[in-house]
Formats: C-alpha cells, structure tokens, sequence
C-alpha cells in the first residue's frame, strides 16, 4: 500500500541543480517553469543549508514565473524575453536555464532559444532538470555533467596556466551538510602533494574553474553523484578519472586516495606525500591519545549511522575498521546510484529518502549509539541511547564542521566523545510540570 514520504531528505532534480548552480559565482539560475518552481527551489536549498547564508529573496534566481496560458499555448517566448531582461539587468558571466516539470512535459523549445542567445554573442547553458528527472543529488549531476560536456562552448574568462590541477567532483553544495569544509581540506591535502584543487564550488571555484575543467590531470570523485561529469571530461578531454570510496576520514583514507592520484598522474611528490602521511598519523595519534580514556568508557558500540554516501560511508569505515565498533545499520540517505563501494556491509547497508523509512532502519538495528543528522536527535531520545550528529542545525558544519582528514578525525572523536542521550519530554510530562 502506497504512502506518502515523510522527512523527505532530498529535494527533485530543480532543487538540486539550483544549488549547484548559486555555488558557482559568476553563474546565475534561470528556471524555466511556474512561480511555485523557483518559490520552492530556494526555499529548499535554504532549508538545505540550515537557514543560514544571505536571506531567501535575496537569492539571485530568475524566473520565467509561467502562467496559465504558457502552459497551453507554450512558454519559449517567454523564456527569450526573461533570457534578455536577466543579462540587462546582472553581470556579464554565464545564465543557465533550469527546465522544470511543466516546461518538460509540454515540449518548450528551449534549446533553441538557448542558441539563439549564444549567437547574440552571450554565454548561456540550458539543463534539464524536472524534478521527475530525479532527486536534488541528481540536479547537481545533471548540471556538472551539462558544463563539462560544453565547457568549450561556454564564454568563460580564460583559465590560467595551474599545472597538477585535479577537479573534484562528488560534493553536492548545500546538500551534503560538511561541503565547503571538506573541499577545503581536500584542497590543503593535495596542495601538501604538489597539485591544485579545482572545487568549482565557494571561493576556490567560479567560472574560472569551470573553464579550467578540461585542462586538468585528473578528476577526483568522491560520490556516484560526480561519476557523470568526470566521464563527461574524459569523454571530451581525455581527463582520467579517480574515483573513491567517499571523503577520506582519517590517515589511512588519504593514503588510499594520494596512491591512486599517484597513479593516474606522474606530477606528485614522493616525499612531500611521505610527509603528509607522517604529519597526518601524528595528528591523528595525537586525537586518538587524548579521546582514549573517554572512548574507553563508551566502550565497544552498535552504531546506526545515517547519512549521505560522500560522509556516512566512510564514517562507518573508520569507526569499524579504526575503532572496532560493531556497525549495525548505515543508512545513505541520497540514495546513490550504482556501486557506492561500501560492498564490505553488505546485509547493513539500507538506501532511502524517506525519513520514516530511515528510522524504521535505525530502530529495527537495535543501536546503542547513533550518528545522524540533527533532525533524528529525538529519535535517540526515544530509544535512550547516546547521540552524536553529523551536522548541527545552525549550519556551521559547512564552514568548519568537515570529517576529512587527520582533522577530520579529531573532529569525529570530539563528537563522539561529547555524545549525550538526548532528554524526550512528552506534552504529557511537561503538562505535569
């Protein structure tokens, strides 16, 4: 019997690729579809990230706000005029035009359109991203892979000359709670090695980094979600891919990951990665020395962890393989596509959106330790157990909040190790009071 979703997790396709797209400065969204698309697509990506950042009608999102007689006689005149008034009135950079659900099912030429402005000597891009298309995930990798086919055809300023530059793909903005944190340690990681991040996204990104993305050594993925455009570049580019089993949490996570850089690359450092390792197990022997005597007393836990695959997955890795926790249940709320190389928990590896469905998963798993995010501190409430989140709801996680790394780690065991019951007063009781 069929039921509606409940604490849904990701938002559709538009949701996502309007993330993405507001994560790239000097790139501005024009969504094509009813006032409704746009409403809600920035809502969500604010809810997304917590709420913070600049207030929601300031975002600079575009629409072309359809109405009634678009969707019957047809919208793409209405998506020329709304390309024009957009670059009148915003900086010179690159327009991408998001396609919602009714402009995809009544057939929009929007293509043509796009070109049409391409050949008025402006840079434009159109994506389709109905939200039937898919999840907010599924945007990101719509959008990315949509730019790296036709990074040559795009305007962009040009990119300069940034030899051992690696691209990263897999982090969703917004959407995957630890985003600009993580791409900045990844960024400190490799420039230890003698290679340039390229993280499109925050201040290392923009539409430089869109420009330089065939001109890199490789493409680093850390999620299914980055799979496409870094096939996309290899396609186009020849740009050989490395994928990952997710962030790198821990020393032994960025060894794994410089190896398999070092081999589809000949431009890093030996010895400067020998001394990153060095420095990397030091500091997390040093987190590990201080946080002894109270892991101790948590003991040997049966963790649920629930979250999405680029951090929940190699969360779990850590603390069974480093700390010898029995892992119960890991939930990856995105949902990935295809292999998300967590095939060593198999039998506890449940993949789903729904919020219900995550804390049936989590309750039929028994736990006695829980890593979610904030929203299901009431569920370890409920079940009187210990819980660490992965994200807070203030949203500094994104700026300072990341597991990647040695610092990562240091920041895993500070939560564990600070990890209360949270306290479930029912209406009833605080009646009594």
């Amino acid at each position: 019997m069929s039921r509606p979703l409940v604490g849904f997790h990701d938002g559709c396709a538009l949701h996502g690729a309007l993330a993405t797209v507001a994560a790239i400065e000097g790139v501005t969204p024009l969504v094509h579809s009813t006032p409704g698309c746009a409403l809600r697509g920035a809502f969500a990506t604010a809810g997304a990230q917590g709420f913070r950042g600049a207030p929601i009608h300031l975002s600079p999102i575009s629409s072309t706000n359809l109405a009634e007689k678009h969707i019957v006689f047809g919208g793409a005149s209405r998506l020329r005029e709304q390309i024009k008034n957009t670059l009148s009135v915003l900086p010179r950079g690159l327009l991408v035009v998001i396609t919602g659900c009714p402009t995809e099912m009544i057939g929009d030429d929007v293509p043509a359109m796009v070109r049409e402005a391409v050949t008025q000597g402006e840079s434009v891009i159109d994506v389709g991203a109905a939200g039937f298309l898919g999840s907010a995930h599924g945007g990101y990798e719509r959008v990315l892979a949509a730019l790296a086919a036709r990074v040559d055809e795009l305007r962009l300023p040009a990119a300069p000359a940034a030899p051992g530059l690696v691209n990263i793909f897999g982090v969703v903005p917004r959407y995957d709670e630890t985003w600009a944190s993580d791409l900045d340690e990844i960024s400190r990681l490799l420039a230890a090695v003698g290679l340039v991040a390229n993280p499109i996204f925050g201040p290392g990104g923009g539409l430089s980094s869109l420009a330089a993305l065939p001109k890199a050594v490789a493409s680093l993925v850390l999620s299914p979600w980055g799979l496409a455009p870094a096939e996309a570049l290899k396609a186009k580019a020849g740009v050989p891919i490395v994928a990952v089993e997710g962030l790198p949490v821990g020393a032994d996570a960025v060894q794994d990951l410089l190896r398999r850089l070092a081999a589809a690359t000949s431009l890093i450092d030996d010895a400067a990665v020998e001394r990153l390792l060095i420095s990397e197990r030091r500091f997390e022997d040093f987190a590990l020395d201080e946080t002894l005597l109270a892991l101790s007393r948590l003991g040997r836990r049966r963790v649920a962890i629930a979250g999405n695959s680029v951090i929940a997955g190699p969360i779990a890795r850590f603390l069974v393989t480093n700390l010898g926790w029995d892992g119960r249940a890991l939930v990856l709320t995105d949902e990935p596509t295809g292999d998300s190389g967590l095939s060593a928990f198999a039998g506890r590896v449940i993949s789903t959106a729904d919020g219900a469905a995550v804390k049936a998963a989590i309750r039929d798993a028994e736990p006695d330790f829980l890593i979610a995010g904030a929203r299901y501190g009431a569920l370890a409430g409920e079940l009187a157990i210990p819980f660490a989140p992965i994200a807070d709801l203030g949203g500094r996680a994104a700026l300072s909040g990341g597991f990647t790394g040695a610092r990562g780690v240091a920041r895993l065991l500070a939560a564990l190790t600070a990890a209360q019951t949270p306290v479930v007063e029912t209406k009833r009781a605080a009646a009594r009071a």
